[in-house]
């Protein structure tokens, strides 16, 4: 439920730009539009295949859908090794309003994720029956597809999309988008409506959650830091605003807001978050091993700021790690550190404080 309290907080890193910022092939993570099995090169009427997960969700991506209500959109993902997945998140979407639905599916060999509906899959790999699935944000409906070979999200409103579910290790993922006019749940038939559907973002990865809340000095502030005030000489001020921060109109929206009725309706300003976690144990702070990653430690050095390289990535956070479902937009924001170094100051034996300043991203 949304109450913009500050609890627990939960991180959702992308682990498609951490490889990508470490020199894989942008050809890795390709789009194909298919249409009743037969491959063929769909038509973005915006955007690209390297724009979907440029971390700008107000880029949007454009699928020709109305022209072929038919058609799926096969979006697949090569993450070169079994790296910890447990959430899938898109941004800035139209989903609902195209009149659409996710599918995602998985495995351990390439071609588990070529087949429309996820048919080459196996459920020994995953078998989406027995998966948790838990909606964080605008899921309304999780269904396992009738084979169990995958799993079907019909979004309840446009906008972002984000579910975690149990951690997998498969290499090779998909996310499909196809029409849900006709049918709903796992139906593999449905059309899609006459508005072309649209991406801002995708993001794939392993969330992280403190071991427990930041202090009570936690510092929550909201800043316009795009307004540029000017004095004349008789000492009178001019402001120029070159943005308020949120942007929502009929055809875009940043993550985390919700579409009312115009451009003037959202709050504006940048959300920042100062916080301060005292005593945690250097297990949560530093792996055991400063060599390479281990990708099997949860701790905030290799699941945040490694992962993150800093202050270069944005993420998705969340002051409420409990807060999901519907109408918890209001406890995520996205985000980047704001911070040139992770500080960690050593308080007792092997007992830390850690400090982080997040700034909220338009």
């Amino acid at each position: 439920m949304p109450n913009m309290l500050i609890r627990t907080p939960r991180f959702y890193p992308d682990t498609i730009n951490y490889l990508l910022n470490r020199g894989v092939a942008q050809s890795e993570y390709a789009v194909t539009a298919t249409d009743a099995g037969a491959y063929f090169m769909g038509t973005f009427t915006t955007g690209s295949a390297a724009e979907l997960f440029d971390m700008k969700p107000l880029n949007k991506c454009t699928f020709d859908t109305s022209a072929d209500t038919d058609g799926h959109v096969l979006i697949t993902i090569d993450l070169q090794q079994a790296y910890t997945t447990d959430y899938i998140a898109i941004l800035n979407h139209n989903i609902k309003s195209a009149v659409g639905k996710i599918r995602i599916f998985a495995g351990d060999e390439s071609t588990d994720i070529t087949a429309l509906d996820g048919g080459n899959a196996d459920t020994g790999d995953i078998n989406w029956g027995s998966v948790t699935v838990t909606e964080v944000l605008d899921a309304d409906t999780i269904t396992a597809g009738s084979d169990n070979k995958s799993v079907v999200i019909e979004p309840g409103t446009d906008g972002s999309t984000i579910i975690r579910f149990t951690e997998q290790t498969e290499r090779y993922w998909a996310i499909q988008l196809e029409g849900n006019t006709t049918n709903t749940g796992n139906a593999t038939d449905g059309t899609w409506g006459t508005t072309d559907v649209f991406v801002g973002c995708i993001m794939v990865g392993e969330y992280f959650e403190m071991p427990h809340a930041p202090d009570l000095s936690v510092k929550r502030s909201i800043i316009f830091d795009k307004n540029k005030i000017q004095e004349s000489v008789g000492g009178q001020r001019y402001s120029n605003m070159t943005t308020h921060g949120r942007q929502v109109s009929s055809t875009t929206i940043s993550p985390f807001s919700l579409f009312l009725f115009g451009p003037q309706d959202p709050y504006g300003g940048r959300i920042t978050y100062d916080m301060n976690f005292s005593f945690l144990n250097a297990n949560k702070i530093m792996p055991s091993a400063h060599f390479y990653w281990l990708s099997t430690q949860d701790v905030v050095f290799e699941d945040l700021w490694h992962k993150t390289h800093g202050s270069h990535t944005p993420f998705i956070f969340s002051i409420d790690k409990d807060s999901e479902g519907n109408n918890a937009e209001s406890e995520h924001i996205f985000a980047r550190f704001a911070q040139p170094s992770l500080d960690m100051t050593q308080v007792a034996n092997d007992v830390f404080n850690v400090s982080m300043r997040i700034e909220e991203e338009f």
